[in-house]
């Protein structure tokens, strides 16, 4: 049966619709535009070549061997058309487009203290358009003055102005890893900048200190905003059990299993959506949780111990130092267990000895 026009409009609209960002992502933006007129007078194949191999096109970036095999040409001489469009690009230093692209990117590098991480550079100036993003990364390579770093292990693929002083940088992270280590706890950016601000022979700002923190790949921002070593549980966790021990930090009281998994995907510390029961799972056979209510889970460094409410009663009573009697005895339970007064009370009486004066202990 053949659709009405009705249902064919709704059709049609409905891939519009789905069509919409993909056609956003490739419209030409002012870096597009900008290339397009200080390229316009190389060879047409040589347009496609540069258009291709950085994604200006919004189609993603091709390698040289499909590039190679596009035109019947070798994956050396690919990188030879492209080395000297680059070469032509930088001649045009003149080129009041040129100009205009030049002082944009030196102004956003400025503004970001003076060195800024690739990935954040192409948002910053590309936004959300992977064709203009695409023709950014072109003129990066064109622009004298600016240069990129990248040491594997300490700093990201970033940026800078040609007279930014890199040992700075790294004095000042080596500075805040030194601070990390002292504290030995993830910290805000104003704790982290108040305590390392005293070993710092610079005049950073607070927002300029964390921009720098920003590149670094020793130093990490959690989603809960705070700063530490990249390889503690509480900065990059890994599996479970670690993500929920960073939740309960964060929240700084217990939590039943099903608000542990939902906090986990409000902070997008799982790509896939979180199941309760795995969290349940996960703690209940690990000894830094302990199960203190139904469902609620606590961390055991908090003083919590794991046992049921008569184990509970039994460490109390061992551990101090003059009899309790009923009252005392349910002020210290519920410190540590989110129980019903009931429950400890039917303990009580099943499970200890209650002396004259009201005091309970251990019966023999």
């Amino acid at each position: 049966m053949k659709p009405n026009i009705l249902t064919y409009f709704k059709l049609t609209n409905m891939k519009n619709l789905i069509d919409e960002p993909k056609k956003l992502q490739r419209e030409q933006g002012p870096f597009s535009r900008a290339l397009n007129a200080i390229i316009g007078d190389l060879s047409t194949r040589s347009q496609e070549i540069i258009f291709s191999r950085y994604g200006i096109n919004g189609d993603g970036a091709l390698t040289l061997e499909e590039i190679g095999g596009k035109y019947t040409i070798t994956r050396e001489r690919v990188r030879q058309v492209i080395r000297e469009a680059l070469k032509k690009v930088r001649e045009k230093n003149d080129h009041p487009e040129f100009v205009k692209v030049r002082e944009t990117v030196i102004l956003a590098i400025t503004k970001n203290s003076g060195i800024i991480g690739r990935k954040k550079l192409l948002k910053v100036l590309g936004r959300e358009n992977v064709a203009e993003q695409a023709a950014v990364r072109f003129f990066l390579e064109c622009i004298n003055q600016i240069k990129s770093h990248e040491v594997k292990g300490e700093l990201s693929l970033a940026y800078s102005l040609s007279d930014f002083d890199i040992e700075k940088w790294r004095k000042t992270k080596n500075a805040t890893l030194e601070v990390l280590k002292k504290e030995k706890r993830p910290l805000t950016g104003d704790e982290l900048f108040r305590f390392a601000v005293g070993e710092l022979e610079n005049d950073l700002s607070k927002d300029h200190f964390v921009y720098h923190l920003e590149i670094s790949q020793e130093i990490k921002q959690n989603n809960f905003g705070k700063w530490g070593a990249i390889n503690w549980k509480e900065i990059s966790p890994k599996g479970t059990r670690e993500k929920a021990y960073l939740v309960l930090k964060e929240s700084g009281n217990p939590l039943h299993f099903k608000e542990i998994a939902a906090k986990i995907d409000k902070h997008h510390l799982n790509k896939k959506k979180t199941h309760p029961q795995t969290v349940h799972n996960e703690l209940i056979k690990d000894k830094n949780f302990v199960l203190v209510g139904r469902g609620i889970y606590a961390l055991s460094e908090w003083g919590y111990q794991k046992g049921t409410v008569k184990d509970v009663i039994k460490e109390i009573i061992v551990k101090n130092l003059k009899p309790l009697n009923r009252d005392e005895i349910l002020k210290k339970v519920l410190e540590i267990r989110q129980v019903k007064k009931s429950t400890i009370v039917i303990n009580l009486n099943n499970f200890f000895s209650k002396s004259k004066e009201g005091t309970y202990s251990i019966k023999k």
